[in-house]
């Protein structure tokens, strides 16, 4: 049961992150989307976010995780923005805008995995010297 919660959490994040940058995309870009379309990118958002689960298996190297992770997050964005819009073209185009995102996504997690880290190891230092 832990798990499936884990995985909804996941799919939860990952739609808050994909309406976020929907919603900066549309505002952008003065696009009108149809429920359709809206529907398809909350679920390629909400598989986005389920696809992190990749980086709790210890067997793999961060490095071959975050590639696997990078491949199929590319993956499902081609597929579902192609689903979408029905042009693999406009998939393509975007592939530089999707790198950037993913860094952006990247480079804040990281962060946060570090400060979280960081103040886990303060508090079992407090706890050693007290």
């Amino acid at each position: 049961m832990r798990q499936f919660k884990y995985i909804i959490m996941l799919a939860f994040i990952g739609i808050g992150i994909g309406s976020f940058f929907s919603l900066l995309s549309i505002t952008l870009n003065q696009a009108i989307f149809s429920l359709t379309q809206f529907a398809l990118l909350m679920t390629m958002s909400a598989i986005m976010g389920i696809l992190s689960i990749i980086f709790d298996y210890d067997k793999f190297s961060f490095m071959t995780q975050l590639v696997l992770h990078f491949v199929l997050e590319m993956l499902t964005y081609l597929i579902f923005i192609a689903l979408t819009f029905g042009k693999t073209s406009i998939a393509l185009t975007n592939i530089p805008t999707f790198v950037i995102i993913y860094l952006a996504i990247f480079l804040y997690m990281r962060q946060q995995g570090h400060d979280n880290a960081r103040r886990i190891n303060e508090q079992l230092a407090n706890k050693k010297h007290s």
